[in-house]
């Protein structure tokens, strides 16, 4: 019969200590062709948080669409800058969850903009929302004439790629679900940046990011100048 051998028990505070300390280990580990990810990553999420100001400032026409920048799109800037920490120290499967939740989040602004009582059923009714059915409305022709109605233009592109959206949020949701497909083996090397594939994560963060505003510079007109007049450097990611 084998014997199990286990380490002696540690005082929890202590061991959430070791924990600490390595997951600090992770990020000063990260390597230097890694850190222009980050840098993008805060980059757009910051240009989110800037969309956020000037649709509360300038866009706003009724309370629902002012608790949308309040209480929606300041969570879509939370939630992308704390997957960018999670991963950055190793925890890649609550980082995928956290942008998961800022994509669904940032798309759900845009559909619930001029859906007014959807928003109201989301918030005080607990009543759900579909990705599906959101990226599908989006990219309704009777919402695309909206637009053009809204833009003075007869015919918009979509503003969101549904093949696209859908692809990217069933990758993410994956992880939500429990299936290990694109993840580190499930090993110490899972926390450690140079065995988990971090720049992979981290693209995908990108990704999601890149795609949530160019919805937003869909929806809105001339928020894009007003924008790459505030972050010039956009314009080099």
């Amino acid at each position: 019969m084998t014997t199990v051998s286990h380490a002696l028990r540690q005082p929890v505070k202590d061991f959430l200590c070791t924990l600490h300390a390595k997951f600090s280990d992770n990020v000063h580990s990260i390597q230097a062709e890694t850190l222009p990810l980050l840098d993008t990553i805060d980059l757009n999420s910051r240009i989110i948080y800037e969309i956020r100001t000037i649709l509360s400032k300038d866009y706003c026409d009724n309370e629902s669409q002012k608790r949308i920048c309040k209480e929606i799109l300041e969570e879509v800037f939370g939630d992308f800058s704390l997957a960018m920490y999670l991963c950055a120290i190793g925890l890649i499967v609550p980082a995928r969850m956290s942008v998961r939740r800022a994509f669904e989040l940032g798309l759900a602004t845009v559909y619930m903009w001029d859906l007014p009582h959807e928003y109201w059923g989301w918030r005080n009714r607990d009543q759900d929302l579909s990705f599906s059915a959101m990226v599908t409305h989006l990219n309704s022709l009777g919402y695309l004439d909206y637009i053009g109605q809204l833009q003075g233009i007869e015919s918009v592109p979509s503003i969101c790629n549904q093949a696209k959206f859908q692809s990217l949020y069933r990758e993410l949701s994956n992880t939500v679900h429990g299936k290990i497909s694109g993840l580190p083996p499930l090993s110490p090397e899972r926390f450690t940046p140079d065995k988990n594939e971090i720049e992979k994560h981290l693209k995908q963060t990108i990704e999601a990011q890149k795609f949530i505003i160019g919805l937003l510079f869909g929806r809105f007109q001339k928020m894009e100048p007003l924008i790459e007049a505030a972050f010039p450097q956009i314009k080099r990611t």
